[in-house]
């Protein structure tokens, strides 16, 4: 990985701003003027296990990058019972984008479920940017592109996969989900209780099971749950 060419804000380390311009322009490439820019606004979260980055209730400000660790973004139910909406891991950002957007005070919690670090930017800036650069414009209908066929694939994964399917996509789209996500927040993911999970990772792990023989539905075969 090539150094940027825009110098590190002076409390960030230099590798993770090397990170946090990598994973920026691999969306869609800004310029050392926006990066200089975003320099002098950017903020080093550091997450320790359990700690938010947003609560419900609470009124989203800020978007981040998430350097190391990892993130879950989850609802919290009236009965204490939660149901897990997705994950942010290093490369990828974390922030409820719905809530940004509404302006409104967030539904969702997203937490870090182990030690994380990321780069913050406020939202109301980046809005900005967004209406009055070229380049920011176009970053963001990257990111918009990206989430919405995040949307698209979740939707299938619910509507027409078995679990055991559902598992199998969900590890193809994050290989280190099992090493930094717990077994109970995977099985909400999933839509399985932790036990049924068990069953299925052992089945995943038996000599002759494939992703393909749980792979989609057949025609008229309804999906188990």
């Amino acid at each position: 990985m090539s150094t940027p060419a825009v110098a590190a804000p002076a409390h960030v380390p230099a590798d993770e701003w090397q990170a946090f311009v990598a994973g920026m322009n691999a969306l869609s490439d800004l310029s050392d003027a926006d990066l200089t820019e975003a320099a002098g606004l950017c903020q080093r979260l550091s997450l320790d296990k359990g700690e938010a980055l947003l609560r419900a209730g609470e009124q989203a400000q800020w978007v981040g990058f998430v350097v190391s660790g990892g993130l879950r973004e989850h609802y919290v139910l009236a009965d204490g019972g939660e149901r897990t909406k997705g994950f942010s891991l290093p490369g990828w950002f974390a922030g409820s984008l719905s809530d940004l957007i509404s302006g409104e005070v967030s539904k969702v919690w997203i937490e870090a479920a182990v030690p994380s670090v990321l780069l913050t930017l406020p939202w109301q800036q980046v809005r900005h940017w967004q209406e009055t650069r070229p380049a920011w414009t176009r970053f963001a209908w990257r990111v918009a592109e990206r989430l919405y066929m995040m949307k698209v694939e979740r939707e299938y994964e619910l509507l027409a996969m078995d679990a055991a399917a559902r598992l199998d996509a969900t590890l193809a789209r994050w290989p280190m989900l099992e090493q930094v996500f717990s077994q109970r927040d995977i099985a909400s993911y999933v839509g399985v209780t932790p036990v049924h999970l068990s069953r299925l990772r052992s089945s995943r792990a038996s000599p002759g099971t494939s992703a393909a023989k749980a792979g989609s539905p057949k025609p008229g075969n309804p999906p188990s749950r």
